[in-house]
């Protein structure tokens, strides 16, 4: 039996919701990283030595599992990756909402001076 790659199925997880423009968080704290995709599906995963953990709001999985010191660094890169995809998600948003603000906008009397 082979066994699991659990690094790259939770950066398969990610990616895919990323490709899907779908609301991703991912946060690292203390050998835990916590991602959530939407308000769909949220997941943990510990870390310790010599297993891994994850958890989901239906259940959970630990094994042993090796973590290398290129395991941890991926996860905190994917956690690194993550904040900036919200940040181009932000900008993405924001520069949408201006340009159809000013589409909006076609004369000098359009213009609302109530502030």
């Amino acid at each position: 039996m082979e066994k699991t790659n659990w690094i790259e199925k939770i950066k398969e997880t990610v990616h895919i919701a990323m490709n899907k423009g779908l609301e991703i968080g991912g946060r690292y704290q203390s050998k835990c990283y916590i991602f959530t995709i939407e308000d769909r599906f949220e997941f943990l995963i510990h870390l310790d030595s010599n297993s891994i953990s994850i958890y989901t709001k239906k259940g959970y999985l630990s094994e042993k599992y090796l973590i290398t010191d290129r395991d941890d660094l991926e996860l905190k890169a994917l956690v690194l990756s993550i904040k900036e995809y919200n940040e181009d998600m932000a900008n993405s948003e924001l520069e949408e909402f201006i340009k159809s603000s000013l589409d909006e906008i076609k004369t000098i009397n359009d213009i609302d001076y109530e502030d």
